[in-house]
């Protein structure tokens, strides 16, 4: 047999966090990932440092009117850090690397202060829970 691993999972289309709570789905493994975000096992042979920014971006983008107009502006600026950061990155050893990592953590803050401020105001979900999503 010649190729990669076919997987019946793939996806043309890159995946985009709809939540809040998908979002920190989405953004705890980056740190695993940084700096090339490429898939090592061949499951995913799309994944690139590309379309992990953009599902990081418009994941941001679809949870705007729940973080509000400041968290997510912040969460693009430093998205569009992180990624310079990776780029310029040599490897996993890089000091560029564990800057681009804190920057993760900066989004895990934003993400959970707008969760919490959810809770706190008993806001609902879309499935009518009150989850801080």
């Amino acid at each position: 047999m010649t190729g990669g691993i076919v997987s019946s999972y793939h996806n043309p289309d890159p995946y985009v966090p709809e939540t809040l709570s998908e979002l920190n789905d989405y953004v705890v493994p980056m740190m695993g990932n940084a700096p090339f975000f490429k898939d090592e096992s061949g499951y995913l042979p799309g994944r690139s440092i590309d379309t992990e920014f953009y599902g990081l971006v418009e994941g941001f983008g679809r949870v705007r009117d729940k973080i509000g107009e400041d968290r997510y502006a912040a969460a693009i600026d430093i998205a569009a850090r992180m990624k310079a950061l990776f780029l310029e990155a040599a490897d996993e050893d890089d000091p560029k690397t564990m800057e681009g990592i804190l920057l993760i953590h900066e989004l895990i803050d934003i993400i959970d202060a707008a969760r919490a401020r959810r809770v706190k105001s008993k806001l609902k979900d879309d499935e009518g829970r009150v989850t801080g999503d």
